[in-house]
């Protein structure tokens, strides 16, 4: 082991500590930095997680989206700027103005909420603890159809911007209609496979149930797995081989089509004042020492995540957690190196 391998291993290990200090019960951080790849995990009791423990990932699922939504762009199968309903006739919500393009619902400019308002009202509750049952575990598909045609956005797409997993679950929807496939099936036919991902899947197969983690509430109450039907917002569940073995391939695009639509995605697309843009999906922010990052993060009912990388410096860096408590931090400062 090279003295920077093992520098970098103590560093992580020092951060994962430090996030188990903050109350996670469990957590595993992967980091490409300096042509090195090191992937360590901390656990408050019982056996660290390591690189094939799987976690609910949440909304970083949305960047693998956008990657699915820019190889569907590049082929020509769809446009960027084709409004949602070309794609996906419905559910329609009752559009005040214009409908929304893929690129609006990619960049969090459709004006949709988050999610559905009754549902979004029963999340918080649960969120916050005074509701005690899963605010979706009723919720069947004719009820997502209809609640979805009840929203009626009063701003007009493309005039703001409003994080929305609902627009990304229907982006994915749209996608998956105009391929002829489930959006697991699509996504890992057209970014998985490609990309040597093996482990990432909205439904964990019966022979790696063992390896998912329960989740757990920012208290250490045990949560139950998300069941929501925004698919392309917020499902996947991973680990972090697969996904530092994406973030790699962010940095460095292999050839062919998926590497292609890996540049596109992260390419910014709109600018949010002086420090953040948009790309398909992607966050890009400026941070300590003018360190530009493209990243995102996620939160389910028992786990959160934080997956990104810094295009100038090769680095990249993803941390996952069992417990419903933040991990951006952790993330950011693997990514800015030792201070």
């Amino acid at each position: 082991m090279s003295a920077t391998h093992t520098d970098l291993g103590h560093e992580v290990d020092r951060e994962l500590a430090a996030a188990g200090s903050r109350g996670h019960r469990a957590v595993v951080a992967g980091v490409v930095r300096d042509g090195e790849t090191l992937v360590r995990g901390w656990s408050a009791e019982g056996p660290a997680p390591d690189a094939t423990t799987l976690f609910e990932i949440g909304s970083v699922t949305k960047v693998f989206t956008g990657v699915l939504l820019a190889d569907m762009h590049l082929r020509g199968e769809v446009s960027l700027d084709d409004p949602l309903s070309r794609h996906l006739p419905e559910p329609r919500p009752a559009w005040r103005h214009r409908e929304p393009t893929l690129r609006e619902l990619a960049t969090h400019r459709s004006g949709l909420p988050n999610t559905p308002r009754p549902l979004h009202r029963r999340e918080l509750a649960y969120a916050l603890g005074w509701r005690r049952s899963d605010p979706w575990a009723d919720v069947s598909g004719a009820d997502y159809r209809r609640l979805v045609a009840q929203e009626s956005p009063r701003r007009a797409p493309g005039t703001g911007s409003r994080y929305s997993s609902m627009a990304v679950g229907l982006l994915g929807d749209a996608l998956a209609q105009r391929a002829g496939r489930t959006y697991e099936e699509l996504l890992t036919e057209r970014v998985l496979q490609p990309l040597g991902l093996t482990s990432t899947w909205v439904t964990v197969p019966p022979e790696r149930v063992h390896s998912l983690l329960g989740g757990h509430s920012s208290r250490g109450r045990p949560r139950p797995p998300l069941a929501d039907l925004l698919l392309a917002g917020g499902s996947l569940r991973s680990c972090a081989a697969d996904v530092t073995r994406f973030l790699a391939a962010c940095l460095d695009p292999p050839d062919g089509p998926v590497g292609a639509a890996l540049r596109l995605a992260q390419q910014p697309h709109v600018r949010l004042g002086k420090r953040f843009q948009l790309g398909l999906c992607w966050i890009r922010s400026t941070h300590r020492r003018e360190l530009e990052v493209v990243w995102h993060n996620g939160g389910t009912w028992g786990f959160t995540s934080f997956a990104g990388f810094a295009p100038e410096r090769g680095a990249a860096a993803v941390v996952l957690s069992n417990t419903a408590r933040g991990v951006d931090r952790t993330g950011l400062r693997l990514l800015e190196g030792p201070r």
